[in-house]
């Protein structure tokens, strides 16, 4: 059974995930900043049928660092590396805060990179791995108010297509999951901020596509999934 490591597993896209690989028996890493949320959904996952969940709460950039991994993922199913944290900030650039923007380029872009190098090691030394990167439409559409996160996405997108092509032949492979606007905590609790929500992409949705890839055998890749609600990106 393979082992899955979540980024961003608290809520939204990353919670609908860690439940949906629960109900299939997989072996489940769940990161992310709040530990106690963390905690209660591990629970949950043993309880709908998880081989284990494990919990390591904090910073992505923190947890990167972590010296645990060897210890979590000590199994001998290949490995799944699901990098789904991130934050949005938008509105217009002029006036945007320096701070938010480092915030974004932290958690979307240099955060994965680092998890990415964190686990890479382990997968290169079983022979096999799966990196899912959970990136969005405005990596490659242009939409005004998304100047940080669309460049934080877009250099994710290109990122984990150099790692692809640099280690295929090892026996990595790399899926970048696009989706169109989805109703997550990323839009805040402003009703008036984005899309309609009865419009856009539920959480779950994206997460049912994701556990199609992970279920793949090791003998085929996806390397790009776009997803979409079916009145287009929003």
């Amino acid at each position: 059974m393979k082992q899955v490591l979540i980024t961003g597993a608290s809520s939204g896209i990353g919670e609908e995930l860690a439940l949906l690989l629960a109900e299939h028996g997989y072996e489940l890493i769940l990161t992310a900043r709040r530990d106690h949320l963390l905690r209660e959904l591990a629970v949950k996952c043993e309880e709908m049928g998880a081989l284990r969940a494990d919990v390591l709460a904090g910073d992505i950039e923190d947890v990167a660092r972590s010296p645990k991994w060897s210890d979590f993922l000590k199994g001998e199913g290949e490995i799944v590396l699901v990098n789904n944290a991130g934050v949005a900030e938008f509105g217009d650039f002029a006036t945007s805060s320096i701070k938010d923007n480092d915030l974004q380029l932290a958690k979307n872009l240099f955060g994965p990179i680092a998890m990415t190098r964190a686990i890479l090691p382990l997968m290169l030394a079983s022979g096999s791995g799966l990196v899912v990167n959970v990136l969005s439409v405005a990596a490659r559409t242009v939409f005004p108010g998304s100047a940080i996160y669309a460049a934080s996405k877009a250099g994710l997108l290109q990122f984990g297509n150099v790692v692809r092509e640099e280690y295929r032949k090892q026996g990595i492979r790399v899926t970048n999951v696009m989706p169109g606007a989805t109703d997550t905590p990323l839009w805040g609790a402003d009703a008036e901020v984005g899309p309609p929500r009865d419009k856009m992409l539920r959480s779950k949705a994206v997460a049912e596509a994701i556990v199609g890839v992970i279920g793949l055998s090791s003998d085929r890749v996806v390397e790009e999934m776009v997803i979409t609600p079916p009145d287009g990106a929003l």
